[in-house]
């Protein structure tokens, strides 16, 4: 039971007791192991025999050694052993006293023993022997060295998984087992558990947590644990925590990190939702800390547990701690998911073009604010802005839109030109197709109804059924068909998530919106008549009773709909799939999701989970270190936002937006003759945020 301050020794002998461990233990002399164990008294615990040597016998010179070397370290763990042998034994109060006067041959034997070269301390050993024969090596000696050897085997066991191999040199060399040789302890925690023996393991853990008084030690203890162990399992060693001067618990840190596993254990699929008290105790932490990154993790979790008034909050106190991308993103998706898209836009113009990712989320802002139900007259400085940047980065979803737009105020003249824009850049998009068909026919252009319907008519079922018996059914059954976007307009095609490369076939369509409120009504009641031919992914479904192709294809359309939490799940799904191709695009996929939610290291676990073209991976590689830049900086590392810098400029061209990040960061390090030169070359080409820091940098050289 957790918490009994049960000797180490009787753990290794209700252990071998098992016969299962009877059959493997190389290490392991022939007899009765239980008893040889037994018989082996450990540090902290009582012996059941001592030695019938004198005090005065104890052989000192490792220890005076040790001391003169000033390797405490070593000097703990020889005064336990010593201990341990000779209960009544003291060491000196002077381990550096004048009066001792070391032998050279004997040093030299210590210094190999130091340097775990244990072979080498034998030979010494033996040369020693050679050149006075009336000198014996004491019994500490070849203890210490048996014990040295002993360690060196169990360690070499442990980092080849030899996990019978490590229980079995423990059973037989207890000595081992004591506080100043905590590694050991943990290396026979972690084969108990690897052998399927956790409690055992637990046990071990305990044996440190009861006896070991080093605070880092004890904190590397849970954490250690809590890589191998459950939560539940955990709860029993966190009850041993020591409590400070000031009331809080030693633990504290790795509680939360654990809370903080949680949520992300959630956020990857990996669990279904975090306990009650793990969120309990983030929420309790940014209460009095306002942490950023804790913040948008419980936005994130907030919104994966379809809570997006919650979320809304947390990035919003995100906002304010950390106006970073990585807070707008966050705060973007949240009013989204409220459907609050005019909000979104308007906060995310901030960020457009700071990023691919920012660019992207912000046309979907865009997008869906043209898209309301009812019409909303937008005002002309949104509506230019939106036309703008929709247009400079070929974005299919929003020329669609606008071409939506335009119809909606009875302007069929601007909507095809919308329509014919988004075609031009993306041949395939059968919603604007659709589009340009509807407003075809609005202005009695016939010809080219007929012309749209002999191209699509094969590819979309709306397009051949438009003008026959069939449309006029689905008109009579419309109410009864549930609507994908939840507004009167047609289904919308997915958006393109990245950047088309096709020259548009016409010039940017005017800005020829010029709604008023008479007018701004809703579609045409041919375009309102539109069934729906897709299911969506609007509604939850659990990702484990989807197929593994099934599942991809929710995930990117979760992806569209900014809620990258639950994309992640999906792919988690389509990773279980057979086909090599299926994996690779779910762990690319996966990886995309975790860089929009600012997990640059899970993203790249991700990215490695199933191979991907060489494109493929310097694309997820610069987002990645892109973001670990980012985040690296907004957190004061920037030492790291350099390294992934540096890295990243492997793979792309660093833009104006990280060379002013990578100057700011020379800035804060003090580096300011090169940060000077770097925010004045890149002010040269008109980037004015630059200005800033060139002032800055000149100021500090000045001084």
């Amino acid at each position: 039971m957790i918490g009994f301050r049960m000797p180490l020794a009787g753990i290794l002998v209700t252990m071998l007791a098992c016969p299962a461990w009877a059959q493997v233990s190389p290490e392991t002399t022939p007899g009765n192991p239980a008893a040889q164990v037994d018989a082996m008294p450990l540090a902290n615990d009582e012996p059941e025999q001592a030695p019938s040597a004198s005090i005065q016998a104890v052989d000192e010179t490792a220890l005076r050694y040790f001391a003169r070397q000033g390797d405490q370290r070593r000097v703990d763990a020889e005064i336990a052993r010593l201990r341990t042998l000779y209960p009544d034994w003291e060491p000196p109060e002077n381990l550096l006293a004048d009066d001792y006067v070391p032998d050279p041959d004997i040093e030299r034997i210590w210094d190999l023993y130091g340097e775990g070269d244990f072979a080498g301390a034998r030979a010494a050993i033996a040369e020693k022997q050679d050149s006075d024969p009336q000198w014996q090596p004491t019994d500490d000696m070849l203890r210490s060295l048996e014990l040295g050897e002993a360690a060196q085997r169990m360690r070499n066991a442990s980092a080849s998984d030899q996990f019978e191999t490590v229980v079995s040199i423990a059973a037989n060399m207890p000595e081992l087992l004591v506080c100043a040789n905590v590694d050991l302890l943990w290396r026979l925690a972690q084969a108990f558990i690897e052998t399927n023996n956790d409690q055992r393991g637990i046990d071990a853990y305990s044996y440190v947590l009861n006896n070991c008084d080093d605070g880092e030690q004890r904190l590397t203890t849970v954490q250690q644990a809590s890589e191998l162990l459950g939560a539940e399992q955990l709860d029993g060693l966190l009850s041993l925590e020591r409590m400070g001067a000031d009331g809080a618990g030693e633990f504290e840190p790795i509680r939360l990190d654990l809370a903080r596993n949680a949520l992300v254990a959630v956020l990857s699929g990996q669990s279904p939702r975090a306990r009650n008290e793990d969120v309990r105790r983030l929420e309790a932490s940014v209460a009095s800390t306002d942490n950023a990154e804790d913040l948008r993790l419980l936005g994130w979790y907030a919104l994966n547990q379809h809570r997006p008034t919650q979320a809304l909050e947390r990035f919003e106190r995100a906002m304010d701690e950390d106006p970073s991308i990585l807070s707008a993103n966050g705060l973007g998706v949240a009013l989204l998911d409220l459907d609050r898209p005019a909000e979104a836009e308007d906060m995310l113009l901030d960020y457009e073009g700071e990023t691919e990712e920012m660019t992207l989320l912000y046309l979907s802002a865009a997008a869906a604010t043209l898209a309301q139900m009812p019409r909303v007259e937008l005002d002309p400085e949104v509506l230019e802005r939106i036309v703008a940047i929709g247009y400079d980065n070929r974005h299919v979803q929003t020329a669609q839109e606008l071409g939506w737009y335009a119809l909606a105020f009875n302007q069929p003249q601007t909507a095809i030109a919308w329509f014919d824009t988004a075609l031009g850049w993306d041949a395939s998009d059968e919603g604007s197709a659709f589009g340009a068909m509807i407003a075809s026919d609005q202005l009695g252009d016939d010809a080219r109804v007929a012309e749209i319907k002999a191209e699509w008519s094969a590819r979309s079922q709306r397009i051949a059924d438009f003008g026959t018996a069939a449309q006029d059914e689905s008109r009579s059954t419309q109410s009864q068909v549930p609507s994908q976007t939840g507004s009167d307009s047609p289904p919308r095609a997915t958006a393109t998530a990245q950047s088309r490369s096709v020259t548009p076939t016409q010039p940017r369509p005017a800005i020829a919106v010029t709604a008023t409120r008479e007018t701004a009504t809703v579609v045409p009641s041919a375009v309102t008549a539109i069934t729906v031919n897709a299911q969506g992914c609007s509604s939850y479904v659990p990702p484990g009773n989807l197929s593994p192709d099934k599942a991809l294809n929710r995930a990117w359309c979760l992806m569209e709909l900014l809620r990258p939490a639950e994309a992640v799940q999906a792919f988690a799904q389509a990773l279980q799939s057979s086909s090599s191709a299926t994996r690779s695009d779910a762990a690319y996929g996966q990886a995309l999701a975790y860089v929009r939610m600012g997990l640059p290291e899970h993203a790249s676990v991700s990215a490695a989970a199933a191979p991907q073209s060489q494109a493929r991976a310097v694309e997820l590689q610069t987002a990645i270190l892109t973001l670990t830049a980012l985040s690296s900086y907004n957190t004061g590392d920037y030492r790291r936002a350099l390294m992934a810098l540096d890295e990243r400029s492997l793979y792309a061209v660093e833009r104006n937006d990280l060379l002013t990040l990578r100057a700011w960061s020379y800035y804060h390090l003090g580096r300011y003759i090169e940060a000077e030169q770097i925010f004045g070359a890149v002010a040269a080409t008109g980037y004015g945020q630059a200005l800033e820091g060139f002032y800055a940098a000149q100021g500090r050289i000045r001084r």
